[in-house]
Formats: structure tokens, sequence, C-alpha cells
């Protein structure tokens, strides 16, 4: 099969287009034929270095998969798992159900905890190998390329509003307008009756983000964020703020949250470093939140309430898979609006 492979670090030129061997299913796997698979920022970070407990080379990425499967494991029954020539969408995550932390409850911070497409192969090959538990039917109304755009960013959106204790029609102020957690994160907070306020670069994408939904955006390269909010909430501050883009706007997002204000942060996209006035949090009982990780029956739950949202995903745009070298240059420059897929 043809996959993107990567041998060592430096960036687009650790990848390359080379022809390998179809993997097959271990015992309780899946293979699939990708039809879709969706880029995220740690597709390019890994690329410079290995930022995730058993990342290895070579490696494939591609967390987000959609795509037929094509081969069963032996040992699976009939009726577990997928049929093949089913149309699946996978969960990534799997945890192993027997370390001292699955046993605990603590599953999500399993010590042998796999990602497809992050600790084990992934999804910008032609055929990639999953648990046949962790492939789920795709939506129903989806294609491929917008059910690819799912996994990870969804999951992240659906998980980090339930560990910000949102509450039905609360104002939320959601950072990085035009990334795919963001697009999800609007989905799911609209559905639940918010006031969604977003932060942009630039004049374009403060339209874009208007234009698919956000009752408000920033231009953070021109306004202070938390003068902004304030200004839109009578001087009130949101409820909640949920941040995946790190450093650059962590002070100005404490500082837009109301007295005894929420925040959740679930990414690091400007950096892993936000230097923070404690004052600005423990003066206003304001509350600081990890998002963590998620449980597997969380990933349906997610579906279903991507579903009942009746929202289009936002998609940037479709690549080739002969041009995802292209793909993931745009990613990297930051001019993309929603996610961006490869398609098979």
């Amino acid at each position: 099969m043809r996959a993107q492979v990567q041998r060592g670090f430096g960036g687009g030129s650790a990848v390359a287009t080379e022809t390998v061997d179809d993997p097959r299913p271990a015992p309780g796997e899946v293979v699939i034929a990708v039809r879709a698979c969706a880029l995220n920022r740690l597709d390019l970070l890994q690329q410079e270095a290995a930022l995730v407990r058993g990342f290895s080379l070579p490696h494939i990425a591609g967390m987000d998969v959609a795509g037929i499967v094509t081969e069963r494991a032996d040992d699976l029954p009939a009726g577990i798992g997928p049929a093949v020539g089913d149309a699946v969408l996978v969960d990534p995550v799997s945890t192993c159900g027997v370390c001292d932390r699955c046993t605990a409850g603590l599953s999500p911070y399993c010590e042998n905890l796999r990602t497809v497409g992050s600790t084990r192969p992934g999804g910008f090959a032609e055929l990639v190998a999953a648990p046949a538990s962790h492939a789920f039917a795709l939506p129903e109304g989806l294609s491929f390329v917008q059910a690819a755009t799912l996994p990870v960013a969804a999951m992240t959106a659906f998980h980090a509003i339930e560990a910000g204790r949102f509450v039905d029609g609360e104002t939320v102020l959601v950072n990085g307008a035009g990334s795919g957690v963001s697009c999800a994160l609007l989905a799911l907070l609209r559905w639940r009756g918010a006031t969604v306020i977003t932060t942009a670069g630039g004049p374009a994408k403060v339209a874009r983000a208007l234009a698919v939904g956000y009752h408000h955006a920033i231009d953070y390269r021109r306004e202070n964020v938390a003068e902004v909010v304030r200004s839109l909430t009578e001087g009130r501050g949101v409820d909640l703020v949920i941040d995946h883009v790190g450093p650059a706007l962590f002070q100005q997002s404490v500082e837009a949250m109301a007295i005894e204000g929420r925040m959740v942060f679930c990414g690091t996209t400007t950096g892993t470093e936000a230097l923070l006035s404690l004052t600005s949090v423990y003066h206003w009982g304001r509350a600081l939140i990890g998002a963590g990780g998620y449980l597997p029956a969380d990933f349906p739950r997610m579906l279903s309430a991507m579903a009942s949202t009746n929202a289009s995903p936002v998609v940037d745009s479709v690549w080739p898979f002969e041009q995802m070298a292209l793909a993931q240059q745009q990613m990297a420059s930051g001019e993309f609006f929603g996610k961006i897929v490869i398609e098979f």
C-alpha cells in the first residue's frame, strides 16, 4: 500500500510517500480502506520531535480515519464489530484495560494508551488497522470527508464542554475560531443555547467566524480580548472559556472570565508554558481546568450529540493523497478555517 512515512525528524523533509506492507489485523482488530483522513496539528509537531509517550519511528500519522472495512481478525466472533464492507469512523484512542490506572477507573490515563496516527500507524495510508470495538458506523448523512472531521476535534470539544461543567445558555469564549476544535465547539454550544464569543486573527477570519455562526468575533491582533469581552457582556465577563491556543491568549482569557468563571484548556498551539497572574484567578474565585482524557463510552455519546446539532462540519479544503505535502503546508501556514481533509 501507499503511505506517507516518517523516518526521522526535521519537518516536512522527514516524511515521504512510500510503498509499505499492508497491515494485517491483530486479535480483535479490523483493517480499513481509508477513504478520508483529516489533518491535526500533532501530525506536524511530531515531524519535529517525539511529543507523545510511545511514539516511535518509522511512523504513519493520521488520527481521523473514515473508510470501509476490508478484513476482520480471525478471533472476532460473527456479529461482533463491523462487517467487511461496512463504512466506519474510528475512535483513535485505545487503552489496555489491565494496567493499574485502567483497573482503578482512570483508563483515560492508561499507562499503555495508544492512538491511531500518534503511537500506532495511522490513516495517511491506503489501509489502517484499528480495534474493532473502536470502529463505529459512519454517522448517517455524512460523507467520508465530513465524518473524518469529527474524531479528534469533536471529541476534544465534547469532552472540554463536559469538563468545564457547561450549563445550557451560558456565555462562552472559544479561542481560535478557525480550528476544527473551535468549529465543533460552536456546533455543540449553539445547540445548547450558548452565546459564543470567539477570537480570530485578522478581518478576513473575523468575517468568516461571524458567517459560520459565532455570535461575536474579536480580532486578537488589534483588540484586547478581555476588554472587548467585558464590553460585550456589560462588564460581567464570560461564564466559561475553552482554550486550545495556549500562552498567546491565556492571561487575557483569564481576565475575560466572570467572577467564579471557569476556564478549560486542552491544547498548546502557541506553546506549552503560559505566564499567569495568580491574583487574577484566586482573587475572583475563578477555576482553571485541564480537560484530561476521555472514556471509550464518550465517543459514541459525542457522535450522537454532533448528530443532534444538525450542523454541517466546517471543512476548509479537501486534498487528494498525492498532494498530502501541500495540505500539510497549508496547515503549517495557519491559513485555514475548519478541517483540512485528505481524500483517497
